[in-house]
């Protein structure tokens, strides 16, 4: 188990089946987004779809006290979007934040909606990005409800040890859901294998 650190091929077949529609009704602009940069914020009314071509992005809830929960991380290449005006009622939003330089193309949420109900290669291949991103959430959820944080993090370690390389200590204590004083501590028992950089 991983946690959700993983990039699979459920969404890089996406983006491709989007990218011809998109760059025939030239829609398909590719944009930078720099390191600390954000795409949206908890909050926006940002229904748009982005595609991450490159880069690392964290979907971050603020809490009560002005602090990040992290949902998750797309990572080199994914699919991800915020919520937008017909989502009011689908419960708290979250941002998204680039932890490293990203390239992303954003397309309009209902543009991509019409290719899915018009067009039958980007609707199997949105379903079976949706299979994917709902076993990547029960697995995410059973790990925080059934592991305790020291073996999240082991898990994280085994399974993912390139990208946890890439997240600063912050994000991993928050991801495995600690705060950093206990990350410290857990951190010391495991030893050199969780060293990471700031």
């Amino acid at each position: 188990m991983n946690l959700g650190l993983e990039t699979g091929t459920a969404a890089p077949t996406l983006i491709a089946a989007l990218r011809g529609p998109a760059e025939a009704a030239r829609l398909w602009a590719v944009r930078d987004l720099a390191k600390g940069g954000t795409a949206f914020a908890p909050g926006d009314e940002s229904g748009d779809v982005y595609l991450l071509l490159s880069g690392l992005v964290r979907l971050v809830y603020a809490t009560e006290t002005g602090e990040a929960w992290i949902k998750s991380f797309i990572i080199d290449c994914g699919v991800f979007s915020g919520r937008g005006a017909d989502d009011a009622g689908a419960g708290e939003s979250y941002g998204a934040e680039a932890v490293e330089r990203c390239r992303f193309v954003r397309l309009p949420r209902v543009f991509v909606s019409d290719l899915v109900a018009s067009d039958a290669g980007v609707r199997a291949a949105y379903a079976a990005f949706s299979t994917w991103v709902l076993a990547r959430k029960q697995a995410r959820e059973a790990a925080l409800l059934t592991m305790t944080a020291e073996a999240r993090l082991r898990a994280v370690l085994a399974a993912a040890p390139e990208v946890a390389s890439r997240l600063p200590q912050g994000d991993m204590a928050r991801f495995i859901g600690v705060t950093p004083v206990a990350f410290s501590r857990i951190k010391r028992r495991i030893g050199p294998q969780a060293a990471r950089p700031e």
